[in-house]
């Protein structure tokens, strides 16, 4: 596919991982941690899902050559997911334990509700093996709260985010105050409880009430992050890691930049207004 063209430079940093260590780079100098996606998802045939395992596998270790505050997250239909469970955890099996002796921590991206079951399962698998694993939870779906307490048991390491894909009533949240709502009541659980917890929203009243929350009741700065999209609000970033807070910034690479841009301006409506209000805040 070659270069990433113009029009999606703003939110893919690049096609390959040396193009993406350049952006690492940039933002480690200024204290904010990178978590890196390799884009792809949805792979049918085992020798591309195969070649992702290779891109991660070198990932890791050229991430361990220089360290770096920079971290990875991962979609399991990019391992085999859609092919075979245990050719999909097998591959899994191997970039954690390349993770767990380079001592770099893995997210398991969440994808949509098709997957989320047995996302939530091999993660909970994974967690009693390794100690890399990490998850991704969506507040909008309805089912979210009580998925919490299943990860809160395995090892409480997870990030929230609002949710991007389009989803039926029956199973999400339709109305954005609801959810803002829904995130508020869940961040607070895990902030309480989780032993990682990772904050990603772009959301100014999910910000200042987690700062407040996190101020008011004195949680350590090692179980927490905000986290927020590569290209999206850059002197927020800055204004949150000044006042001393954790700052992490979501960086995909990769030629398959098309899914990763339609999705982020077209699966849903909202991330249409979300991204074009975004664009002009800072």
């Amino acid at each position: 596919m070659g270069s990433i063209p113009f029009y999606a430079k703003r939110f893919v940093s690049g096609s390959n991982f040396e193009e993406a260590f350049s952006v690492v780079e940039k933002l480690n100098d200024k204290k904010i941690c990178v978590t890196l996606d390799v884009l792809g998802e949805n792979i049918k045939d085992k020798p591309q899902a195969l070649k992702f395992v290779e891109e991660y596998d070198l990932l890791l270790k050229r991430i361990a050559e220089k360290p770096r505050d920079c971290y990875v997250s991962i979609k399991l239909t990019m391992l085999g997911l859609d092919i075979d469970h245990e050719f999909c955890y097998e591959n899994l099996s191997r970039i954690l334990s390349i993770a767990d002796e380079k001592k770099i921590r893995v997210a398991l991206d969440m994808e949509g509700t098709d997957y989320t079951e047995r996302t939530i399962a091999m993660y909970e698998r994974a967690a009693k093996e390794f100690t890399s694993p990490e998850i991704v939870l969506q507040a909008y779906l309805l089912r979210t709260e009580e998925d919490i307490n299943r990860i809160i048991a395995a090892n409480g390491k997870i990030r929230l985010c609002k949710g991007a894909y389009k989803e039926p009533q029956e199973k999400a949240l339709q109305k954005m105050p609801l959810i803002v709502e829904n995130y508020k009541k869940l961040i607070q659980k895990l902030l309480l409880n989780g032993k990682r917890v990772c904050i990603a929203s772009h959301d100014d009243e999910i910000i200042e009430f987690c700062i407040n929350f996190i101020e008011n009741n004195n949680i350590p700065k090692d179980r927490y992050e905000f986290q927020m999209l590569y290209g999206m609000r850059e002197k927020t970033w800055s204004r949150i890691r000044e006042k001393g807070h954790n700052m992490t910034i979501y960086v995909p690479y990769g030629e398959d930049w098309q899914a990763y841009y339609t999705r982020r301006l077209a699966e849903r409506k909202e991330n249409v207004f979300f991204v074009l209000k975004n664009l002009f805040r800072s």
